[in-house]
């Protein structure tokens, strides 16, 4: 299978490195650092000549698999191998602690086993994390495409760019989930190593690892098609090869430091608004000769940053002119996530909305009295809890729920946890101020604070806070090893395994438990694609999709039809990868894109003339029966959806009110489970 191909890729990396002297957790993360910025260099380089399609894409990993090889063959056993002292999270563990470590690795197994059996569902990736990879395939390239979704252009799109890669050299979408469960794996690696940075131990790294495991919001997203996780990673790897680089400002090292931040950015925003007074805090935390040393490489890690970024800024400042996106060039409530105000209550307000989203137990008793308190400290500060410019698309503020489902999902002990971490070690580093671990402590609390002072409060914030609570897993590692009793430490570890149980095994869409409350996995393929709250609309979809790979047509044109092109909700129209997965719009089998888009990418509308059009929300729209009576002069309707084309059970007439009335009274078959 030619997805073995980066996996090749990344060993040959990581013998390379370790045969260069590097501890086996550096080598892992290095080489993930890596094949991250090769993803963005063979997408981008095979993008502008269009050949962004599978076989190009194999050449790539596979002359990059030959060229490591050949160079691991030149140095093998020429470097110096690494130290056993460099190990310090494989030394002697006790019983108990590899009790831990079975417990934090069945979780481990449970997400992965989640991920590459469920297929993606999540809303979000829906409408837009997955629809864009589409495009990219069918387009062989990586430009600007049209589409009523302006968050498929302009959002960091690496996460994307490595599940195209998995969907190109795979033939399918079954590994999608994989690039957010190794960032869940690979950040727990990078956590334990900070941990060790930060002073702790070898348990005390080991212990920041299974904090770090054990966040829910985190498994439940592990499993999914989202890249939250992906950010995390690339953020946290940024902070540790900051905090290594103080120690061994090595060019491989700045080369790291460089790549990771780009990354970071590259993937989602909000990594501008989470590394600002973490990158200060580690430039604080090297000696005088380091800072300065730092600032005269700063040069160097601004290319690398830009190396990464470049080509996606040039694209998104040619559609919007900025390199970021914002402003747009119209009316679009959706992507509007900044406050409009920043002051000092504003901000204690944004932090309370964001801490009572982890405040949260399974009695809703409880909770309906937490969010009366929220509410009522929010109104003491002058502040209406409710203010629509601090809080996204006026969502009334109310604190969370106890929830399986990602979107929701709070880290109550883990917020507890953390908070009481950064407490404790500032207190007690107060007066040891060259401590790593105090410095550490305070960027995370004024980064949470740049967070709420910026970014708008939403039901579904948690989910951005994941950055928080990787890099404070670290936290938690050191202070279980300095501060809290070895028995103490112990349960609060075998705690968090416990309550993470739940998660890794009932996840709200995607269940390996059969349960009435939460949507389970044993369903078929094509059925768990609707299982994010979308499962009215299954049958629809899954007829239509069947009707369409009956036709010899190999151009699909998507109509995502909305009654108002200004989009301040999510209608069941924009839910469109579900058929773009079932007609196999891999630019291969089919292409697709996008029609009868009303925003300003129409400039980048498809000169294609389509076989079929498949149009959600056409069938009680007369307008676009005219519209596309040309294509084939029939048309076929499975509920919302009209599909135009040369078979289509209906004839295209003139008299298209009654076509529409008679599309919108017909129901497909319901889908076979």
């Amino acid at each position: 299978m030619l997805l073995l191909l980066p996996c090749v890729a990344y060993c040959l990396l990581f013998l390379i490195l370790h045969e260069k002297g590097l501890e086996w957790r550096r080598a892992a993360l290095t080489a993930a650092v890596l094949c991250g910025t090769c993803v963005v260099l063979f997408t981008e380089a095979l993008s502008l000549p269009r050949l962004l399609t599978r076989g190009p894409l194999a050449l790539c990993w596979l002359a990059f698999c030959a060229a490591s090889f050949l160079y691991l063959r030149t140095i093998k056993g020429k470097s110096a191998e690494s130290s056993p002292a460099q190990n310090g999270a494989s030394a002697h563990l006790d019983r108990t602690t590899r009790i831990l470590l079975v417990g934090t690795g069945l979780i481990v197994v449970l997400v992965g086993l989640t991920a590459l059996v469920s297929a993606p569902n999540l809303w979000d990736a829906m409408e837009y994390h997955l629809p864009r990879a589409s495009m990219w395939m069918s387009n062989h390239s990586v430009r600007f495409y049209a589409t009523p979704d302006y968050a498929q252009l302009i959002f960091g799109p690496w996460a994307e760019f490595a599940m195209m890669h998995t969907e190109l050299l795979s033939g399918s979408d079954r590994f999608v989930n994989m690039v957010e469960f190794l960032s869940f794996l690979f950040s727990a690696i990078g956590v334990s190593l900070i941990a060790k940075l930060l002073g702790a131990g070898p348990r005390g790294q080991i212990l920041a690892a299974i904090a770090c495991v054990t966040i829910p919001e985190g498994i439940l997203e592990a499993s999914g098609p989202m890249n939250t996780y992906v950010v995390s990673f690339w953020i946290m790897a940024t902070v540790l090869f900051l905090m290594l680089w103080n120690e061994d400002p090595s060019w491989l090292n700045t080369i790291c430091v460089g790549l990771s931040a780009g990354l970071s950015v590259f993937t989602k925003g909000t990594a501008y608004v989470v590394l600002p007074f973490l990158v200060l805090a580690c430039w604080w935390m090297g000696s005088p000769a380091a800072r300065i040393r730092f600032l005269k490489r700063s040069v160097v890690f601004v290319v690398l940053i830009l190396a990464i970024n470049g080509p996606h800024y040039l694209r998104t400042y040619q559609l919007t002119g900025s390199p970021l996106g914002f402003p747009l060039p119209s009316k679009y409530p959706r992507l509007q996530v900044v406050v409009e105000h920043i002051g000092v209550r504003g901000t204690i307000a944004g932090m309370l909305r964001n801490a009572s989203l982890h405040v949260v137990t399974p009695s809703e008793r409880v909770n309906a009295g937490i969010d009366r308190a929220f509410h009522s400290a929010i109104w003491k500060l002058g502040v209406d809890p409710n203010d629509s410019g601090q809080v996204f698309l006026d969502y009334p503020f109310h604190s969370n729920h106890f929830s399986l489902h990602e979107i929701h999902a709070g880290n109550p002990l883990h917020f507890l946890l953390v908070a009481v971490a950064i407490a404790l070690i500032i207190w007690k580093c107060r007066r040891r101020p060259k401590d790593p671990a105090l410095w550490y402590a305070m960027s995370l609390l004024l980064s949470l604070m740049f967070f709420s002072a910026l970014l708008r409060w939403t039901p579904w914030s948690s989910r951005f806070q994941l950055p928080y609570f990787v890099l404070g897993a670290a936290l938690v590692g050191v202070m279980l090893d300095r501060y809290l009793p070895r028995k103490a430490a112990t349960a609060t570890a075998a705690l968090l395994i416990l309550f993470a149980v739940p998660f890794a095994v009932a996840n709200r869409t995607r269940s390996l438990v059969p349960w009435s409350r939460v949507e389970n996995l044993y369903h078929p393929r094509a059925y768990q694609y609707f299982l994010d709250s979308h499962s009215e609309i299954a049958s629809a979809n899954i007829a239509a999709a069947e009707f369409v790979n009956q036709l010899s047509c190999g151009r699909v044109a998507i109509d995502v039809y909305l009654d108002h092109p200004v989009l301040d909700y999510t209608p069941r129209s924009m839910y469109v990868y579900p058929l773009l997965a079932q007609i196999h719009a891999d630019g291969r089998t089919r292409s697709v894109w996008y029609s009868g888009v009303q925003n300003d990418t129409i400039r980048y509308a498809s000169a294609q003339t389509p076989c079929a059009v498949i149009c959600l929300e056409c069938a009680r729209v007369p307008n676009k029966w005219e519209e596309y009576r040309k294509i084939g002069g029939r048309a076929s309707v499975f509920d919302y959806i009209v599909v135009f084309s040369d078979k289509g059970a209906l004839l295209n007439s003139d008299n298209n009110q009654a076509l529409a009335q008679a599309g919108a009274d017909s129901r497909p078959d319901e889908p076979r489970k």
